[in-house]
């Protein structure tokens, strides 16, 4: 269902409904778009934040105060190009001109790949590979095309994948794949040069291929399809200007360095308890929607949910995600042909992305060094940051020796999403049973509602945020209040209890 088409569904249902008084846990993207549009349906907005910051994991580091400093983006991306919820704020909010091809794996044949100490090119890996490393890749039992072909699979698996999944791969593999891909007819998706395959259509058009993955793979394959796509956008400038766009739209107090420390749901309102400023508050609210991420909520007091909920909030699986990124004085990648995309520097560095934007060469470039999830992550978030720099300079330098020459890394960033207090993780996973977690993710608590990418069927993107943030504020809206048993404050009233910690 396309924004618009939900948006005229809000309006039917608000008219059918008092005008309320929500109080929103989280400035990521999911509460300020739940704040824009319950302010537009004419509710009542405020916002408690726990970070100094806004824009939750969506978070654009600059390397320089001028308008045209170089960045990288250490949360949020990408934009698929069917994302379409994602697509409408961002045209909402006057974006639309910002919009621009995102090139990502598998798009830059002059990319680099270091296998077992051997740097080629990305083109080059999976003949490599199959010399490196025999086996089933050179079994001739089959055929010349099947080997090759999983060996670009492997290829990219090797490149994506958090660890426990390429051990999967390895084993499915071995037991059946390989007898699967002989089966199928593999040369409509190999290029015209036989040197690159085409993944999004394979595992489009032969569902059964991953029907025959363990589920894990096969979900993570899922979201491969996406991730190798050809339509992938980004947001020049800076992925950040949608979250300050939402922000100046609305009229909602923003109160950063809130940090909620407490939940009791009642019959007919809900109280928080927040942190701020060396001061705890305790108030009643009429409504809370909580955008805060499951993995920071289990931490938290917690009384009046169901045993069902808790079991969500306490089993929902985050995985950790790192990024690196290095300003560089010059793009000296550019002169091995090297547009943008991603090199695979190997050991727990993973990938190497490149910008696929200009920059003003007065002002370097930027190369995010690093982008990790899974297990490679949580052992570099575990890092010191300045052991993490030097790890990824170390990695990588072994497909650029130029970052070793005296000033050319100008500045490094890095953000360990799994340490981070304000999210410990970089995303969900959903790979068993999705749907019902999602479902009971999203499940509200009498006046308690709950949104973000947990409580989605788009685990770890900007649309799943979105969606469940539409999808709470329709349930908002349409709530019928129970009969107030006490009276109800809200956080802009002050007789709020106020303890000195």
């Amino acid at each position: 269902m396309d924004a618009n088409t939900i948006k005229e569904q809000l309006q039917l249902i608000n008219s059918q409904s008092e005008k309320k008084h929500i109080t929103i846990l989280g400035a990521g993207i999911a509460g300020l778009v739940a704040a824009y549009e319950l302010e537009s349906l004419g509710h009542t907005v405020e916002i408690l934040e726990g970070s100094p910051r806004i824009g939750g994991r969506v978070w654009t580091h600059r390397f320089g105060n001028e308008p045209d400093a170089p960045y990288a983006e250490l949360g949020a991306m990408r934009i698929p190009s069917d994302h379409q919820l994602t697509l409408h704020y961002v045209q909402e909010m006057g974006l639309a001109d910002k919009l621009c091809k995102f090139m990502t794996v598998f798009e830059e044949s002059n990319a680099k790949m270091n296998i077992n100490g051997q740097v080629l090119k990305m083109k080059d890996a999976p003949r490599t590979l199959q010399l490196s490393e025999g086996g089933l890749l050179t079994d001739t039992r089959y055929s010349e095309q099947t080997r090759n072909f999983a060996a670009w699979l492997k290829t990219i698996i090797n490149t994506i994948a958090p660890g426990n999944l390429r051990s999967d791969f390895e084993r499915d593999l071995q037991s059946h794949l390989m007898d699967e891909l002989e089966r199928l007819d593999l040369n409509p998706y190999f290029s015209e040069d036989g040197e690159t395959i085409d993944l999004h259509s394979f595992l489009t058009q032969n569902k059964s291929f991953r029907a025959k993955c363990s589920q894990g793979l096969d979900i993570f394959l899922g979201d491969i399809m996406t991730e190798t796509s050809h339509d992938l956008l980004q947001l020049k400038g800076g992925m950040d200007q949608l979250i300050q766009r939402l922000a100046t739209s609305i009229n909602a107090d923003i109160q950063c360095n809130a940090e909620v420390v407490a939940l009791r749901v009642e019959k007919d309102h809900t109280q928080i308890t927040w942190k701020q400023n060396g001061q705890l508050h305790t108030t009643n609210c009429d409504y809370v929607l909580c955008t805060i991420p499951f993995s920071i909520l289990r931490k938290m007091e917690l009384s009046g949910f169901d045993g069902q909920k808790l079991d969500s909030i306490h089993n929902t699986v985050y995985c950790p995600g790192t990024k690196v990124a290095f300003h560089t004085k010059e793009a000296f990648w550019q002169q091995e042909g090297i547009k943008g995309g991603a090199s695979f520097s190997g050991e727990g560095v993973r990938q190497t992305y490149y910008p696929s934007v200009k920059f003003n060469p007065e002002r370097g470039s930027v190369m995010l060094a690093s982008y990790t999830i899974g297990d490679d992550a949580d052992r570099m978030g575990k890092m010191s940051e300045q052991e993490r720099f030097d790890y990824v300079q170390n990695t990588v330098s072994k497909l650029h020796p130029e970052l070793n020459e005296r000033g050319a890394i100008v500045d490094k960033a890095s953000i360990a999403w799994g340490e981070y207090k304000w999210s410990a993780g970089g995303c969900t996973i959903h790979w068993d049973d999705s749907e019902s977690n999602y479902l009971a993710a999203q499940r509200p608590q009498n006046t308690l509602f709950f949104a973000g990418e947990h409580c989605s069927r788009f685990p770890a993107w900007l649309q799943g945020s979105i969606e469940s943030s539409l999808e709470a504020v329709r349930d908002i809206v349409k709530h019928k209040p129970a009969t107030k048993s006490t009276a109800v404050n809200t956080i802009s009233r002050t007789n709020r209890q106020l303890v000195t910690v």
